[in-house]
């Protein structure tokens, strides 16, 4: 169990970096092309959405909505597995 823990949280890092990439470049293309401005909060709770989702389906968790996944970003240990 603590092998995928550690590949968990391992895959949370990596999805976390690739996700705030994403969802930066996507505010910088709805400025540059709609000239629209996101808050700070938006922006971040895209990225720990997409990093619930990307890795809820990476370890096919099932147990837990993307929003309630969401809610354990900070305390990933505490999650049934």
């Amino acid at each position: 169990m603590d092998n995928r823990f550690r590949n968990l949280e391992k895959s949370l890092w990596e999805a976390s970096f690739f996700a705030t990439l994403w969802s930066l470049w996507l505010v910088r293309n709805e400025f540059v092309f709609n000239n629209a401005l996101v808050s700070v909060g938006a922006v971040v709770d895209e990225v720990k959405t997409r990093v619930a989702m990307w890795v809820k389906a990476k370890f096919d968790i099932k147990l837990y909505t993307v929003e309630e996944f969401k809610v354990f970003l900070d305390g990933i240990r505490l999650l049934k597995l």
